[in-house]
């Protein structure tokens, strides 16, 4: 049986990547022309040649798969700054610098790859349900890489990571919906800034 790797080494049969990248596309398709609310299993098993069993074993429901397109970027994004600290914990300024830079450069690539469909998503979900799915596999994601200070008290964890989530949603949000006139460079280098004072901050909290 043919298999593939994954960026986390588990072996993934090709076929099933193939049927999720076909359910996933199917669901960007009818994106494009339909609310969130009018896309049924239905319709999108119909778009994928696909049926309605194969998407409940894959995903279970909508909520299921808007999930699992959060999760995947999550972790790609993750997965990337956790190679440009070659697997060190972000622990020195040095790190945090690498670590603030990567992250909004992949974000970045991410936000742009697929801009009509992100600009959908960002139109049709509020931003409590973005933040909300992106939050469990993020803090996850930077727990499992170690790229949280190990001094760092859960609780305080906690409210760092709602306060940068709300933060950095609301930017690309504004950005995504906007004409685009301000590259996206420009206005990820806002939020990096906004970001690493508040880690700076963070960090002479700990040291006090």
């Amino acid at each position: 049986m043919a298999k593939t790797k994954t960026e986390k080494g588990v072996r993934v049969d090709r076929r099933v990547a193939r049927t999720r990248k076909a359910i996933l596309a199917a669901f960007e398709k009818l994106l494009e022309k339909k609310d969130l609310s009018e896309i049924t299993i239905s319709s999108i098993a119909r778009e994928a040649d696909i049926d309605r069993k194969t998407f409940y074993l894959h995903f279970g429901s909508i909520d299921g798969l808007l999930d699992a397109v959060a999760e995947e970027s999550v972790v790609y994004i993750v997965n990337t700054v956790e190679k440009a600290l070659s697997g060190h914990q972000a622990e020195s300024a040095e790190d945090v610098q690498i670590a603030a830079d990567t992250f909004f450069a992949t974000v970045n690539h991410v936000v742009s790859q697929n801009i009509v469909i992100n600009k959908r998503l960002f139109e049709l979900l509020p931003p409590e349900e973005l933040i909300t799915r992106i939050r469990k596999p993020l803090e996850r994601a930077l727990l499992d890489g170690n790229l949280v200070p190990s001094d760092l008290p859960d609780e305080l964890f906690e409210y760092y990571l709602s306060f940068l989530l709300s933060g950095i949603v609301g930017i690309y949000r504004a950005w995504v919906l906007s004409d685009g006139s301000i590259p996206i460079e420009q206005v990820s280098a806002v939020a990096n800034d906004l970001t690493q004072r508040g880690l700076m901050s963070l960090e002479k909290r700990l040291d006090a």
